[in-house]
């Protein structure tokens, strides 16, 4: 306490030598206006390229399918155990059973014995059981998930699919985990086409029209504020 009173720091300042808390909250302003300016011309083009999304049934008005989980995903593969005190400074994302921030527990800079994956879903099969999500960059994947990849499957259709590969987070607790011999026999709805296969190009749509609906009400919000 007697430190911080003997301690100084610099500050803009008037004309007459005191500190210039106008300028510093005008200068401030500017910056988040800049921000904000900067992500409402992003979100606008994000919605001028979902504009031609093609218009698609409801959820209640399709037909669906059940399927194991192994004939939707080609490549099904556990994570490798990776300790804390193991863990070495860096910028890759490491994907563990953490329901929170899409899996991600860390950033690592290892680069031997671990298992990376890209462009696929992670699922949780211990701790937060069940939590899915879809990883488009390169990460380490803790042995507390398991990859569910398919290399046709673009963006929209991993995020359809993980919300319902969520739900099987109702049938499992902490001390009941998703191994790998229960999660062969795991089985899945998904809508089909008219040929009773799994119809991916109703989900992409599907997705795409529910972002181009968000970001618009997104858009129509702030600027009436």
């Amino acid at each position: 306490g007697t430190r911080v009173k003997k301690r100084f720091v610099k500050l803009p300042s008037t004309i007459d030598g005191k500190p210039d808390y106008d300028f510093m909250e005008l200068y401030i302003k500017s910056k988040e206006q800049g921000k904000f300016n900067d992500y409402t011309n992003y979100i606008n083009k994000r919605i001028d390229s979902l504009k031609k999304s093609k218009k698609v049934l409801p959820l209640s008005e399709k037909e669906w399918g059940e399927y194991f989980l192994n004939e939707i995903f080609k490549e099904i593969q556990r994570g490798k155990r990776l300790k804390k005190g193991d863990h070495k400074h860096g910028k890759i994302p490491y994907v563990s059973s953490t329901a929170m921030n899409n899996g991600v527990d860390n950033y690592v800079g290892n680069k031997e014995k671990v298992r990376n994956f890209s462009n696929c879903l992670t699922l949780a099969n211990s701790g937060s059981v069940g939590a899915c999500f879809f990883q488009p960059y390169n990460f380490v994947a803790s042995d507390h998930v398991t990859k569910l990849e398919n290399e046709n499957f673009n963006k929209y259709i991993y995020l359809f699919i993980s919300n319902i590969v969520s739900r099987l987070g109702e049938k499992y607790s902490f001390n009941r985990e998703i191994n790998d011999t229960r999660i062969k026999r795991e089985k899945i709805m998904l809508p089909i086409n008219k040929n009773g296969k799994p119809d991916y190009d109703y989900m992409e749509q599907y997705m795409k029209n529910l972002e181009y609906r968000k970001l618009k009400q997104y858009i129509d919000k702030i600027e009436h504020i």
